[in-house]
């Protein structure tokens, strides 16, 4: 089984264990092997699959 971590531009880990990656509206939803999903707004800028990480750039928030 490959799992993931998910790291943003900062190498900051924002989350692991991940076994699925789902696109939607601009959102990249990682949900992990108990099925807790992390939903960040950005893009995949990179990912490695012999080190099983990803990699993404996030977007800047926009204000409400």
């Amino acid at each position: 089984m490959c799992l993931s971590t998910v790291y943003n531009e900062k190498h900051e880990m924002l989350a692991k264990n991940v076994a699925t990656v789902k696109a939607e509206k601009g959102r990249l939803i990682f949900t992990d092997i108990m099925g807790i999903p992390t939903v960040v707004d950005g893009r995949i800028d990179k990912v490695d699959l012999m080190e099983n990480e990803i990699f993404i750039a996030q977007s800047e928030k926009q204000p409400a």
